[in-house]
């Protein structure tokens, strides 16, 4: 039986055992999806429907379905927007990944392939 405080999440999963394409496209998902969860979230603490949200950003229920669907990629300019608008503060970052990151991806890569490597042994 698995250690439940050994397991990795499943993005180190998925960036060890896909390939490049599918991780861009899980990386944006997770972006999208973070997006999302902020909108639904500042809807609900205010009480507003979609229409109500819509209304205040100037944009149609609809969108405001499609953003909190988590399937729309806004550009930066109406997240800037609807920032403002919500009160938010938007921050984007571009940066390296450090080698202190990197060593550590590896480290849970090994973890990884122990914890699968004990559980196919302990299954035969």
């Amino acid at each position: 039986m698995l250690d439940n405080k050994r397991l990795i999440s499943a993005y180190k999963i998925v960036e060890r055992y896909t390939n490049e394409e599918d991780k861009k496209y899980f990386e944006l998902d997770d972006i999208l999806v973070d997006i999302a969860v902020k909108i639904i979230q500042y809807r609900i603490k205010n009480n507003l429907s979609q229409k109500e949200l819509a209304q205040k950003l100037g944009i149609s229920q609809a969108m405001v379905s499609k953003l909190e669907s988590g399937d729309y990629n806004p550009t930066v300019k109406m997240l800037y927007e609807i920032a403002k608008k919500l009160g938010f503060e938007l921050e984007i970052e571009f940066r390296e990944k450090t080698e202190c990151e990197e060593n550590w991806l590896e480290s849970s890569e090994e973890l990884l392939d122990e914890v699968i490597n004990n559980e196919v042994g302990e299954a035969a």
